[in-house]
């Protein structure tokens, strides 16, 4: 957690797959600019089974994984988690503006609590998965008479069950926004990303010409999320100026 001595806007920055580490979580979310530059409290939890919370664990027990039950629970817990972290936010700073930005699987997570979560200023979906369970059977390259191919073709409505695509978002239209990689080849940009941007009523989305992790690199993408917190009134005008997109001569 990166916080100031002042009451400021907090957002909260939700890893994706195999992060959970600070090193890596601090500079992909550029999460000192955020804070230095932008002037926000930033929060960086730990997803389950993730970094520091992965540890001693069973042998083949990730999330997300084969066992659908096993990210059925993981993804409850999360949700649970970063709501718990609101309510801790909301009872240190009363009235505060809270954000959250979240990447591939932390997109997903980010996307079911905007959906069960009110008074929330802005949700930024990176290379966001709608569908957990279809993402794990389109990559789990199972034979036709695989036995695990009725596993994955009996959980298809528990995939429905646990997908914003199945709940109503509760943050206001100009606080949703959307990047994703034209090229993503692990999160389908028709499938996922184009459904998920849809279901949330079309809201402002940069496609960048990369795949899954090319937004880290992406200067579009950094000025779109600068420019996201700022719409959306996470930053005040002492702040904004540092958010504006500068062009080159």
């Amino acid at each position: 957690m990166l916080r100031h001595r002042a009451d400021r806007p907090w957002l909260i920055c939700v890893h994706g797959t195999e992060m959970g580490r600070a090193a890596i979580d601090l500079t992909v979310f550029r999460a000192w600019h955020l804070y230095g530059a932008l002037g926000l409290n930033v929060v960086l939890p730990v997803l389950p089974m993730h970094g520091p919370r992965g540890r001693r664990l069973p042998a083949g027990a990730v999330f997300p994984g084969e066992d659908v039950m096993d990210d059925v629970h993981a993804t409850a817990q999360a949700v649970w988690d970063i709501r718990r972290l609101l309510s801790w936010i909301r009872t240190e700073q009363p009235g505060a503006k809270i954000g959250l930005s979240g990447i591939s699987l932390g997109a997903y997570v980010s996307a079911l609590v905007a959906s069960l979560d009110d008074g929330l200023s802005c949700a930024i979906l990176g290379v966001p998965v709608a569908n957990l369970v279809e993402v794990l059977t389109e990559h789990a390259h199972l034979r036709h008479d695989d036995p695990r191919r009725l596993v994955m073709t009996t959980a298809t409505p528990i995939g429905r069950m646990l997908s914003p695509l199945s709940m109503e978002p509760r943050v206001a239209m100009r606080g949703r926004f959307i990047y994703a990689g034209v090229a993503d080849r692990l999160v389908n940009p028709r499938e996922q990303v184009a459904r998920l941007w849809e279901h949330w009523g079309e809201p402002q989305i940069v496609w960048y010409p990369g795949g899954h992790v090319g937004f880290f690199e992406s200067r579009p993408v950094q000025r779109f999320v600068d420019a996201a917190l700022a719409q959306s009134g996470m930053l005040d005008c002492d702040h904004r100026d540092a958010a504006a997109p500068r062009h080159s001569a």
